[in-house]
């Protein structure tokens, strides 16, 4: 499963921080917008794709203790 993140970076372009998993780059990059309107110190981004197992999802899901 393909999952999209945004990367905040800082005005040396380090990454400083990841925003929440979306299902779509479009939906990462807006998010990262409007993140980087609301935090004057953060000045770009980039996006990034991560590959999740079903597995994997279904592992946290069971280990959740709300």
């Amino acid at each position: 499963m393909k999952i999209y993140y945004a990367e905040i970076t800082d005005f040396a372009g380090k990454a400083v921080m990841n925003l929440e998993y979306t299902a779509s780059a479009k939906h990462s990059a807006k998010l990262a917008e409007i993140f980087i309107k609301n935090c004057p110190p953060a000045q770009g981004f980039n996006i990034r794709l991560a590959f999740i197992e079903a597995k994997h999802i279904a592992s946290m899901m069971n280990n959740y203790r709300g």
